[in-house]
């Protein structure tokens, strides 16, 4: 098999990169930005492609060189860049995406798994349970963003034949995450206490924001890659998380019970509480998730808060 991982630098990437590498494959990443210092630990045992998502000759070559059968797409901007510069998020995240689906379809590429997000929901929800048919209709640029690549990549899949699949992941927690989003609070919250800051929450107490720890996050992508292909029948699967939702100050009063001198503060920002209103009185419904692949999420919040603590005290050289 092999594997090429857009984004490969992010905090997703990184981790699923590692972790094709200690189930003994050799992937490549492709990205615009630098190897992530996560990866300097495995040296050798991946490539890495410095390039963008929206030049297709560049993805063309790699995929043709590198022989790939297999695609994680994980590349684009997030949630506060795409709002800043939507423009530019239509560049990486649209463009990117058909360009992803087009260098697939012309090398024959067997697989494409497209990381989308929750965000894809907005306006005229008729109920607060959301299901993998539930009407998507974002206000955000990145969530219209990735609707767009769902839909292309199903086209794709219908009229070439690319076996194509999505999750819908909620807030991603883990450490060394530099770009803010709408819901970064979640790590940012604990691991600004870890380093010895202070940080201000942006949101107010009882805001809950659906949220993943990246390890469940990587092995839900590597879990739906490798269910058989007879076994998909929905191709694009909302992912609840931990359930039901935390709230930011249940997240605060548990890192305090772990870093008693955590230093956190409220100080609720209207334009997020605009942004992040919406999506918090959602409730996901992950049952095809669960009955097509197989999937549960393994970290409840303690045990999330706990392992981030581990993670980023074993690596602190890294997230510093």
């Amino acid at each position: 098999m092999s594997i090429l991982i857009t984004g490969g630098s992010g905090l997703i990437g990184a981790s699923l990169t590692q972790m094709i590498v200690e189930l003994g494959e050799h992937p490549t990443i492709f990205d615009i930005a630098p190897i992530s210092p996560a990866l300097r630990k495995i040296g050798s045992k991946f490539e890495y492609v410095q390039g963008s998502l929206d030049h297709l000759p560049e993805l063309l070559n790699t995929i043709k060189t590198k022989a790939v059968d297999t695609i994680f797409h994980l590349g684009g901007m997030l949630s506060i860049p795409s709002e800043k510069r939507p423009w530019a998020s239509f560049q990486s995240n649209v463009v990117g995406t058909f360009n992803v689906l087009e260098a697939a379809r012309l090398e024959k590429v067997k697989q494409v798994i497209y990381s989308s997000t929750i965000a894809t929901y907005g306006k005229d929800i008729q109920s607060n349970v959301i299901d993998d048919l539930t009407l998507q209709r974002p206000t955000t640029m990145y969530g219209a963003t990735k609707v767009f690549g769902e839909l292309l990549g199903c086209v794709y899949a219908r009229k070439f034949g690319i076996d194509f699949r999505a999750v819908r992941f909620p807030s991603v927690v883990g450490p060394g995450g530099k770009t803010a989003h709408m819901s970064i609070y979640h790590s940012w919250a604990i691991e600004e206490p870890l380093k010895g800051n202070p940080y201000e929450i942006y949101v107010d107490p009882e805001t809950r924001i659906p949220a993943i720890y990246f390890k469940d996050a990587v092995r839900a992508l590597w879990l739906l890659s490798r269910a058989k292909r007879e076994e998909i029948k929905t191709m694009v699967y909302n992912i609840a998380g931990l359930t039901p939702p935390y709230s930011a100050k249940e997240l605060v009063e548990t890192v305090r019970s772990r870093i008693p001198d955590a230093r956190l503060t409220f100080n609720p920002d209207p334009t997020m509480m605009e942004l992040v209103k919406e999506i918090g009185t959602l409730r996901f419904n992950e049952e095809r998730s669960q009955s097509e692949w197989g999937w549960k999420t393994s970290y409840s919040l303690p045990e999330m808060v706990d392992d981030f603590i581990k993670e980023f005290n074993q690596n602190r050289s890294i997230y510093l």
